[in-house]
């Protein structure tokens, strides 16, 4: 979602240039490693994955790359014919939010997606929260990735953006008050909360938390786990997605972005352990999609339509 700007400045100008080619090797990267069933794996030749099918298919359709592209028509594909009876993608919350967003992005299956949110709709906790799956507990991450996705599909007042917003809002973390934490007891993290930051930013006052969120980057402009630790590509893209969604004042997304740039590696891939399956940093096609959304976060809104009405 960044769209490039020349500036008049020769030094912005070859950082605008340098930007271009990491999103264009990137690309390629996502491009080269679609499987023939139509679907992208976590890592190059292993199975298709619902959850990275979609996160690549957002990253490419805000790219700039149509729906008649026979890439995106087979993605689509791959994920329609992946929706299960009762209108969930693997039964997953997340999973679900993520394929509508794509599917309303690529303009495909109004009734598929609908399905999809009446299921999410019906697996909201009467606290407000989501668990991962259907009648589980609240989750912080779950409940945050669903209105993170809902926010460009209803307006601000629909009841369960409001309800699910004031949960997370009394989930602040007791321990140090600025953020939260992906697990109770514990000091807050970046990656939560980045995620509840996307969320509730419409709903609530979040200056304080997002002060805090700044404080954790590491002088290479990167954002860790936890203050001390190393930097991470993909922990570093939710935070610039968590500043744009918060309309960041102070452009900590685009030092964030200098970050990224500078890990690609030659393949155009990004290397993190952020994703539950990895056991060792890996370059893998689910990072290298949010470090490419991450890079695009200021024409995200762009993207959708007024969305649902209340």
């Amino acid at each position: 979602m960044l769209v490039v700007t020349v500036f008049l400045c020769s030094a912005s100008f070859i950082f605008a240039k340098t930007t271009r080619e990491t999103i264009e090797l990137a690309e390629n990267y996502l491009l080269s490693n679609q499987n023939r069933d139509g679907g992208w794996p976590l890592l190059p030749g292993e199975d298709s994955d619902v959850e990275v099918t979609a996160l690549v298919m957002q990253a490419l359709l805000l790219q700039g790359h149509g729906s008649g592209w026979t890439v995106i028509n087979r993605g689509m594909d791959f994920l329609i014919k992946k929706q299960r009876s009762d209108g969930s993608w693997s039964g997953n919350t997340a999973h679900t939010i993520f394929v509508v967003i794509t599917l309303h992005l690529g303009q495909r299956d109004p009734d598929v997606r609908e399905k999809g949110l009446t299921w999410l709709s019906e697996a909201q906790n009467g606290d407000g929260s989501w668990g991962k799956q259907f009648n589980q507990p609240g989750n912080v991450l779950y409940t945050s990735a669903v209105i993170s996705g809902l926010r460009y599909l209803v307006t601000p007042r629909y009841s369960p953006v409001t309800k699910a917003s004031d949960w997370l809002a009394e989930q602040i973390n007791p321990i140090d008050g600025y953020g939260w934490s992906m697990k109770r007891g514990t000091k807050s993290d970046v990656i939560a909360t980045s995620w509840v930051l996307q969320g509730i930013s419409l709903m609530y006052d979040i200056n304080v938390q997002l002060a805090w969120l700044k404080q954790q980057q590491n002088e290479d402009n990167g954002f860790p786990l936890v203050k001390g630790k190393p930097s991470d590509p993909e922990i570093t893209a939710y935070a610039v997605l968590a500043l744009v969604a918060c309309q960041d004042q102070l452009n900590t997304d685009k030092l964030a972005i200098g970050y990224l740039k500078n890990m690609q590696k030659e393949d155009g891939s990004f290397v993190s352990q952020t994703p539950i399956e990895l056991d060792t940093p890996k370059s893998n096609l689910q990072t290298t999609s949010f470090a490419l959304l991450a890079v695009h976060a200021r024409n995200i809104k762009k993207n959708f339509s007024s969305g649902l009405s209340e």
